[in-house]
This record gives C-alpha cells, structure tokens and sequence, in this order.
C-alpha cells in the first residue's frame, strides 16, 4: 500500500506539472505580426506582449567615457520589469513629449530636435519579433560631467554637436548618419544664434558629404555677419565665393573680385596668419587671375612671420627652385594716397 500511494502521488504530480504547462502555453499571446512596423503598433501599448516579447535581461546601451576620458559606449544587462523603459513607444506619449521617430533597419529611434531626447529600440526577428536592446542618446550625462564653470548655453550646445559629431565619425554605429545630420542642425542653431565657429563647422561639414548640403546662399548667409571679425568665418566665405558648391568641380573661381579682397582684408585688419598663407597660395596659383610668384613669396614670409608653419613647406619649395622673395616685393598692396 505504501507503494502504491508513492506512485499515485507521482501520476497526480505530474498530471498537474502537464496541465499548468498546458496553461502557460494557452496563455503565451500569438505573434501580432511579422511586419515590424504593426508589430509594435501592437506592442506598444500591450503590457503583455512587451514583457513576452521583450529580452530578459534587456540590454542597455549608453554614451559614457573610459578612464582615459574618451567617448565610448557602455552595455548593461536588465533584470526585473522592464516596460518603464518602454513608455515612449506610445505614440500619445511621443505626441506629449515633442518627439519625432524614424525607422534605422530594424531600430525605431525616437528623437526631438535638439537631441536632448535620443532612444532606439533596437528588434530582432525569429519566431516572431524581440525587442533585444534599447539604447539611451542622450549626451546630458556626459555634457553635466565635465561642464566647465560658467558655460553658457550656447558653449553647451556647442560641446553636444561635438559629442554627436564625435560618435558619428567613428562610424561604427548604426545611427551614425543621423548623429551627423543632428550634429549639423546643432551648429546651424549655435550659428544663428552668435558662434562663428559653429557658423564655420556648420559649413564645413555641409561641405564634407557627411551631412546634407546646405541651401543655396546659406554658407554666405551663415558666414558674413562674423567675418569682418573672425578670421575663420572670413576664409570660409572667401572660399565660397570662389567655389560654392565646395566639390572642386569649378575650375575657376566664379568670384574672384570678392574672394580675394575679403582674404586681404582679413590679413590686414586682423592680422591673420592664415590669411597671409591663403594669399600666398592664392597668388602662386593663380587663383583670382593671374599667377604673381614674388607677391606669393612675400606672403608666405609675411605668414611666417605670424608663426604660421604651414608656410614654410612652400617657401621652401620655391627656394629650392631657384625662387627666392624679390626685393621689394610686398604681399599687400601699398595703402592709397588719399
């Protein structure tokens, strides 16, 4: 008897262990879709199809610095309930937030403007879809880290583009692009807002083909307020007015009037050591006309003077050459006699 009550409570056990499986698996909800955009439109706002189709752990991924102080990303594993980190997927919940969101592959990236608010969600297919990582963009953690005394606003969001700039050049991530295009729209912002250097790096980087071309007019536009002060933003100018599409694909300079009295004017009245070198390589080239070896010696030496290194490579050259500064020959013209 004995005996047989041990195997009767075994049967009964594992009649039970089957019938609680079989109630599990009843209570798995099906896939919504294979098509990811109405997956989630499903997943969004089901807390039941988030926690059966959500990675236990979930990976994080954040912007942090090694000890050497160098951008770098950090991977966290998640336990526990997770859907908090989930709440932007409704799209009410975007709508109250300001946020836009975009489709990267299999990612949905949920962004505002100003890049104060970046997440992807990053999902995998096999049976049905997974999400397997979320990723937090936000530079705030490390823009509060080493933010300098006294930084103004606009000093911040300088330091964010740069952050975002930083990420996308190591283009090892999947939004790099978009780190670009937000990198860009940053320094946009800064530059009208008063940063000639952003004005200059907004340019710039139109120009790279790493982030969109800027408008027709707009690197003039962007650089003339700051370039009777900023040496910088006037080279720049110079340069678009002599190129506008900054490709190289104008084999002459389509203003050269502009272009070179902006770079004289800067080397005079701002005594600019760059400019002296755009000068001298203006001149040996023949960029705005004719080609004037001995003004372009002059303002090579004129540059060096200023402590610009560039400079002595050409110099150089020519002397090797046989060319050597002419005397009397002068890099900027002799003021008029009124």
């Amino acid at each position: 008897m004995p005996l047989a009550r041990h195997l009767l409570c075994l049967i009964t056990l594992g009649l039970s262990l089957a019938s609680g499986a079989q109630t599990a698996m009843a209570a798995a909800p099906a896939c919504p879709s294979n098509d990811l955009p109405t997956f989630l439109r499903a997943f969004a706002s089901s807390p039941q199809l988030q926690q059966a189709f959500t990675d236990s752990p979930l990976i994080e991924q954040r912007p942090a610095r090694d000890e050497y102080g160098r951008e770098i990303t950090t991977r966290h594993k998640l336990t526990g309930d997770t859907r908090h980190l989930l709440s932007l997927l409704d799209p009410q919940a975007q709508a109250r937030a300001g946020l836009q969101s975009f489709w990267e592959s299999q990612t949905l990236v949920l962004h505002d403007p100003m890049g104060d608010v970046v997440q992807a969600f990053v999902f995998q297919q096999g049976a049905c879809w997974q999400l397997v990582r979320v990723e937090q963009w936000s530079m705030t953690g490390l823009l509060d880290q080493d933010a300098p005394a006294n930084e103004t606003a606009l000093q911040r969001q300088m330091r964010k583009a740069d952050l975002f700039l930083g990420y996308g050049g190591r283009e090892q991530y999947l939004l790099t692009g978009y780190f670009f295009d937000l990198g860009q729209q940053l320094l946009l912002d800064a530059a009208r807002h008063g940063s000639a250097k952003a004005a200059v790096q907004a340019v710039s980087l139109g120009y790279s083909g790493m982030a969109p071309a800027l408008k027709p007019g707009e690197p003039e536009e962007l650089l003339r307020p700051y370039a009777p002060t900023d040496a910088e933003a006037a080279l720049m100018l110079s340069m678009y007015y002599c190129d506008p599409l900054g490709d190289g694909s104008v084999n002459k300079c389509q203003q050269p009037r502009k272009s070179e009295e902006l770079v004289l004017r800067t080397a005079r009245e701002l005594d600019s050591a760059t400019a002296y070198y755009y000068l001298g390589s203006g001149y040996a080239e023949g960029q705005w006309g004719t080609a004037d070896g001995p003004r372009a010696l002059a303002c090579y030496q004129e540059a060096i003077k200023r402590g610009d290194l560039n400079s002595i490579r050409p110099l150089t050259w020519w002397t090797k050459k046989g060319e050597t500064p002419a005397a009397g020959a002068q890099c900027l013209p002799a003021p008029s006699q009124s």
